[in-house]
């Protein structure tokens, strides 16, 4: 009998509060599954990785999409009411696996940083019109990273990126565009399975700065922790654990784990955006064998 694979998933959730981390997400309200019956040969099996961002009275999601036998590429749907969502289709493509595709604003231009782990850098891209045609502007580091993003802190930009070799490092900055990153002393900040890799952006909630950690101990993707970052300079790091294994993972669309968390507030409310795995349909093993016989 074939071994079943796993499909990523993507939900939302909206809420009329701040987000908190100590109240369960309750049901989301869009859901965006990858587990349906395979028909083709480019089958959609993963829609992860979603990163929200509102610009121009709608909202966005930027999200990982791969298919059977491709590399990722980045994706995005668009709302402005929150009930009918566009999909834009791709948004960018290399010869090389793209996901995590981290998009942020500043001095009014729309920029992104996807994971080019495959191309053994991180690179920044700002977008020509926005949401499309983003251009390569630089590469910020070179080496095999991957999840990378950036906070805009105290007049610095401090870059998470992660290696498997050396586990999270932060790299730093005044000047994004042409300033060279420098590393942080404090390197690496984790060389923890369960706490190395991003879950998503840091972000800010009440004033307080927070890191998201995805739990690759033993399984890829199991879980989510947040942590506070209570110091954070130049020359100093500190941060401690305040909510391990956030995502309830109790739903069918992601039983067998998940690992991205995003917020951003919309018309009032705080839209958090996670994504989710679960054991694809057995049937789809059969027909993708059954695509590689024929192919």
């Amino acid at each position: 009998m074939p071994v079943r694979s796993i499909v990523w998933n993507m939900a939302l959730y909206s809420e009329a509060a701040d987000f908190a981390m100590d109240r369960p997400l309750g049901k989301p309200f869009k859901l965006f599954s990858s587990r349906i019956p395979r028909v083709r040969r480019a089958h959609v099996h993963t829609r992860a990785d979603p990163f929200l961002y509102a610009a121009n009275g709608k909202l966005y999601l930027f999200f990982e999409s791969q298919s059977v036998g491709e590399a990722g590429r980045i994706e995005a749907y668009r709302t402005s009411d929150l009930k009918d969502f566009e999909h834009l289709g791709t948004i960018l493509e290399e010869p090389h696996h793209l996901s995590f595709p981290f998009v942020f604003g500043h001095g009014g231009e729309h920029y992104l940083i996807p994971e080019t782990e495959a191309a053994g850098e991180v690179a920044l891209y700002r977008f020509a019109e926005f949401p499309f045609r983003p251009v390569k502007l630089r590469v910020l580091i070179e080496g095999a990273y991957a999840d990378s993003s950036l906070i805009h802190h105290e007049g610095r930009w401090y870059l998470f990126t992660t290696t498997s070799q050396r586990g999270l490092e932060i790299f730093h900055t005044d000047d994004l565009l042409e300033g060279a990153m420098q590393p942080h002393p404090a390197n690496p900040i984790s060389a923890d399975p369960r706490y190395m890799r991003s879950g998503g952006a840091p972000v800010r909630i009440g004033g307080a700065l927070f890191r998201l950690a995805q739990d690759c101990a033993g399984d890829y993707g199991r879980n989510l922790h947040i942590f506070r970052v209570s110091r954070l300079t130049e020359s100093a790091y500190e941060e401690s654990l305040v909510a391990a294994d956030y995502l309830s993972n109790t739903d069918g669309w992601n039983s067998a784990g998940g690992h991205h968390l995003s917020i951003a507030a919309y018309e009032g409310r705080t839209i958090v955006a996670v994504d989710g795995k679960q054991y694809d349909y057995l049937l789809n093993k059969v027909a993708g064998i059954f695509f590689r016989l024929t192919g």
